[in-house]
């Protein structure tokens, strides 16, 4: 298979490195490990790239100290490695320096996926974080907003709090939202910061869809979309892996701008 049809996208985030291996265009499949053990991630992307050969890398990373951690352990791909920034993308137009790269890959990803039948598009990621990301179908920024995610936000009510226990997204699989009111704690922390959540990011996106063109593309990504997404009702699409595909995207480009691909 040529080297162009070929990609490994890795996302390494606060809490995940997330890496993706997409052949001829199609996320073929994912990966996800503990952003606190980078050897083991290191080690399988080492085989996947003995196994595949060459190809596009492209990474975006958010902890600094990671990478360096993952390509000393990843010897051969260490000079084939385009790492994903706001100043290293040429895609995007009007991205401040400091703009975490996880965000300029959703910028990317909005801007070529989700602008084709509309004006703008508008990000939502859940991840560590939750931000807003918006981008027009020109590949202008038109700015963004962020806040503590649903999951960090359990574990600083836990440890700012005497009494009150920590909680884990996984227990909000089965969480019913058809009362507010809750009888005990753990019920209503999970029901208070979850439709908490849904509360701010809905008004996060009716305000800023007041300030974005009329015909606006909204799309959730990230680890708790599924969870939360459904819920506000404004989403026009949930796609929990469009950092990878904003990664290639923005990798591609580059690459293409050198003629290595």
């Amino acid at each position: 298979m040529p080297e162009a049809e070929r990609a490994l996208a890795i996302d390494i985030g606060n809490s995940r490195i997330c890496c993706g291996l997409f052949i001829g265009g199609q996320l073929n499949e994912t990966w996800n490990y503990s952003t606190a053990d980078p050897a083991t991630a290191s080690s399988h992307l080492n085989s996947l790239h003995n196994k595949y050969g060459r190809g596009l890398i492209a990474v975006s990373s958010v902890v600094p100290g990671v990478l360096p951690s993952i390509i000393e352990q990843w010897p051969n791909a260490k000079d084939k490695i385009f790492e994903v920034s706001a100043s290293s993308q040429t895609l995007i137009s009007g991205l401040y320096d400091t703009m975490g790269s996880d965000r300029v890959a959703n910028a990317a990803a909005a801007f070529k996926l989700h602008t084709i039948d509309s004006e703008a598009a508008v990000v939502i990621d859940f991840g560590t974080a939750t931000t807003l990301t918006a981008v027009n179908n020109k590949g202008n920024f038109l700015g963004g907003m962020i806040t503590l995610g649903l999951t960090k936000t359990f574990q600083a009510l836990h440890y700012s709090t005497a009494q009150l226990p920590e909680l884990s997204v996984q227990e909000l699989e089965n969480l019913s939202l058809s009362s507010p009111l809750a009888f005990d704690t753990q019920t209503a922390i999970e029901r208070g910061c979850v439709i908490g959540h849904i509360g701010m990011v809905r008004y996060w996106l009716e305000r800023a869809l007041k300030s974005l063109p009329r015909k606006t593309t909204v799309v959730a990504t990230g680890g708790l979309a599924r969870l939360i997404a459904p819920a506000i009702k404004l989403f026009d699409h949930v796609d929990v892996n469009l950092t990878l595909k904003g990664i290639k995207i923005i990798g591609e480009a580059a690459a293409d701008q050198v003629g290595q691909v």
